[in-house]
């Protein structure tokens, strides 16, 4: 096509989405000028107005720049890469795949899939979805029929790839779906294979719900000019989300878990059960089974029609009850979930967001209950410092109320309850008993390999959670006591007796008695000033204020912060939003410099802060002194410390240590032979072994990259003879022969329609030889019937 033909074809195009756009105001679809076959499957799945992130991404999606969007979960940003794809690709076209959307999961890729075909079922554009797990000879298939959008994970793509010689020249539109999560599962070698077998005159799009550093760095060096949209980087969950914490013990989960199961099933709200390890989901769902509550569940080790199966049955809503793992979680959508439990507390805030986001989404309300032991107390210490948000101590029947995430005990007579139905249901059921010791024995090893939780998270934790009493929490209401039965259980609790061991059933004239006697007396005064003191600072605290309503910084009814915290100038705000230590820690604020190197433009939303309208002027001298203390004031710790640690993917020591470690080659054979054959110490079967990756088989693709040899194992080339097909050609994507039985059919060579002067002339001679051909035999003709016309009626 040459210049002036595709710059009409653009021109057209625009006249066309002005043509589309309605004279409405802003807000509906009608405004971004889609074509109608695109408009009227939006219409047909009940999408009537855009989510922000797809009223901010679309328009410079659809004028071709390079897009980083940033936004919590279940903010719609499926649909803000696939309806401008939709409109860019327009109509089926043989020349091959033109569109490419990466996911770092099976389940996620299957599900922007059925997305794709939904919202272009008007199109008449072809999809191919290449997931593991699948028959690869079916993939082959449907590579051999062209599509115009693939949807692959990194390793099978690249897998194909190899395996085929497949060549993406003709990509126009690449989408990156879930990038923090493909950078932090290792595929960033598959990813890289795959970016050099594309063509340099892409758009290239990143959409996540987080945005570390790292993938800044990958737009700085892959993206051209992009421009990054940033929405609701301050909430990072739903502001519908109702967020409540149960202390338990860490042995009575189940004992809690089973209450809050039934009380789902009663009230009809689809619910995901998140654990830690596998046998921990077969444990709950073999004990749901004995209670009599029907669950479905998940987890990595599944046969995929049997995942499918069971994730259909909860779409369905024949149970109500979903028992997964993070890992085998990843991907699963479920549109209306009403309710996410927390079993065990996750290790990583970011792994909350990603849990909880998948309730309270496009506008509706949603719940996250979590049960938190007393080993994970400086993890939940973690996850408010990265959200930014006030924990408010239940207070003895009180008002439930969802909008504030509040931290209170499980009701210890629902516990007891189920701990003699779960006691007998052991001494029954042999299987199930077998499976709480496989489930006891999983979780040491799930403690071992868990991420720790912060130093200072730690710290507050033991200072500030560990010594609280916390009263039932007010989503119990119903089984919480009188103030005096609840004063009388909390005095036999917190008992303690005075005397020693030194001091039982001895006489008067014990030596060790008498002893322990004179050193209480001696230090009893030391102890009665420190009772004195923590007093003192917990009524300080409580004058500063009392819970979220009032703005304060402790008390009875939050997580109290120390001097020490304050002094060292870190981000401490996990109670409240006010106050001396209250400021938010605003993203915005941190890389405004990089970022705007990075990103061309930057789109965003603000709320309105009303502290600034209501906040006093002050006077100059102290502007003065403000502005002094900005320029000469350097903090040693980054305001966002606390998120961006969270955030990291790429923090593994071990990795890092060997990347800038410097190994001297041996200069003799005897060196050499044991460098090749130095045995290292595998943790896993706790024996010296061969250093693994040398053993890995390798080999190089075109690109310059070294993949395992088992990518390229000839099954494409049995495939093609198998089916007496021609292989893909190696040099450019062209429309490729259908699949016929037996032989294929030959077809004549296409003559070219535009003729030369010569061939005109010479066609014109060889018609007026025909027509005076013609024209002489049907004079013949005419006369023969004449004569014998004639020589009849002489006869007569």
């Amino acid at each position: 096509m040459s210049d002036a033909e595709q710059t009409d074809n653009e021109d057209f195009s625009d006249i066309k989405a002005a043509k589309n756009r309605k004279n409405k105001k802003a807000g509906g679809w009608q405004v971004l000028g889609l074509d109608h076959p695109i408009y009227k499957a939006i219409q047909k799945q009940g999408y009537n107005q855009p989510t922000p992130i797809q009223r901010k991404a679309i328009p410079p999606i659809l004028d071709g720049k390079d897009t980083v969007a940033m936004s919590r979960t279940g903010s719609g940003k499926t649909a803000a890469f696939v309806i401008p794809m939709l409109q860019k690709l327009k109509q089926r076209d043989m020349k091959g795949a033109r569109g490419l959307l990466l996911s770092p999961t099976r389940e996620l890729a299957m599900q922007t899939f059925k997305v794709v075909k939904e919202l272009g079922r008007f199109t008449g554009l072809r999809c191919a979805c290449l997931v593991g797990g699948d028959n690869m000879e079916d993939q082959f298939e449907s590579l051999h029929q062209n599509p115009d959008i693939i949807l692959a994970t990194p390793g099978r793509l690249l897998h194909i790839a190899v395996e085929m010689n497949l060549k993406l020249n003709c990509v126009e539109y690449v989408v990156f779906d879930e990038a923090d999560r493909l950078f932090e599962m290792g595929l960033a070698e598959q990813l890289h294979d795959i970016l050099k077998r594309l063509p340099d005159c892409r758009q290239t799009l990143l959409f996540s719900a987080t945005l570390p550093k790292m993938l800044i760095e990958f737009a700085n060096a892959g993206l051209s000019e992009p421009v990054l949209v940033r929405l609701d980087v301050e909430t990072k969950i739903s502001d519908k989300l109702a967020m409540q914490f149960f202390a338990t013990r860490g042995n009575d989960k189940l004992s809690a878990l089973l209450p809050l199961a039934r009380r789902a099933e009663r009230q009809k709200e689809q619910t995901i059960v998140f654990c830690a390890t596998i046998r921990h989901v077969e444990y709950y769902v073999a004990m749901f089974k004995e209670t009599g509550i029907t669950a479905s569940y998940l987890h990595s080790q599944m046969e995929p029609s049997t995942r499918r199966q069971n994730i259909q049955r909860f779409r369905e809503k024949d149970t109500m009850l979903l028992v997964v793992t993070d890992v085998a979680a990843r991907g699963v959508d479920i549109p209306l979930l009403d309710c996410v439990i927390n079993v065990h507390f996750p290790a990583k805030p970011k792994l909350f967001v990603h849990r909880v986001g998948r309730v309270a989404r496009a506008g509706k309300s949603g719940k996250a209950i979590s049960l938190v032991s007393s080993d994970e107390y400086a993890y939940l210490v973690d996850l408010l410092l990265f959200l930014n948000i006030p924990l408010r101590v239940a207070k003895e029947r009180e008002e439930y109320k969802e909008s504030v995430a509040t931290l209170g005990r499980f009701p210890e007579i629902l516990v007891h309850m189920e701990d003699d139905f779960i006691k007998s249901t052991h001494e029954r059921a042999l299987e199930i008993s077998d499976l709480r010791n496989k489930s006891e024995n999983a979780m040491k090893k799930y403690i071992t390999t868990k991420p720790p939780p912060s130093a200072e998270s730690v710290r507050r934790a033991k200072a500030e959670l560990a010594k609280v009493e916390f009263p039932i929490h007010p989503y119990f209401q119903e089984y919480c006591g009188t103030e005096e039965e609840t004063t009388f259980l909390n005095g036999i609790k917190n008992w303690r007796p005075q005397a020693t061991i030194f001091e039982l059933n001895v006489g008067s004239k014990n030596q060790g008695a008498q002893i322990m006697k004179q050193k209480r007396k001696h230090h009893q005064r030391i102890i009665e000033k420190t009772k004195d003191n923590m007093n003192k600072v917990n009524e300080k605290g409580g004058e500063d204020g009392e819970g979220e309503e009032n703005g304060g910084k402790g008390g009875e009814n939050g997580v109290n912060h120390d001097e020490d915290a304050v002094k060292d100038g870190e981000d401490t705000n996990v109670k409240g939003h006010e106050g001396k230590q209250g400021k938010k820690a605003k993203l915005e604020d941190v890389d405004e410099e990089t970022i705007k190197k990075t990103f061309n433009e930057v789109l965003s939303t603000r709320k309105f802060d009303i502290d600034s309208v209501k906040k006093p002027k002050k006077r100059k001298l102290d502007e003065e002194k403000q502005k002094e203390k900005e320029q000469n004031y350097l903090n040693y710790r980054p305001a966002d410390q606390f998120t961006e640690r969270q955030l990291a993917v790429n923090d593994n020591f071990d990795k890092a240590a060997k990347e800038i470690s410097i190994d001297i080659n041996a200069d003799d054979d005897k060196g050499l032979y044991k460098m090749q054959h130095k045995k290292t110490w595998d943790r896993k079967h706790k024996k010296f072994i061969t250093d693994p990756s040398a053993s890995v088989k390798r080999i190089r693709t075109e690109e310059g990259t070294w993949v395992p040899a088992s990518y390229k194992s000839g099954r494409y080339e049995q495939w093609t003879k198998k089916q007496k097909v021609g292989a893909t050609d190696d040099t450019e994507d062209e429309p490729r022969p259908k699949k016929f039985k037996g032989k294929m059919p030959k077809t004549p060579k296409v003559r070219s329609e535009r003729k030369t002067g010569p061939q005109i002339a010479k066609e014109r001679r060889r018609k007026e030889k025909v027509q005076n051909f013609q024209n002489e035999r049907r004079q013949k003709r005419l006369t023969r019937q004449v004569n014998k016309t004639k020589f009849s009626k002489v006869r007569k």
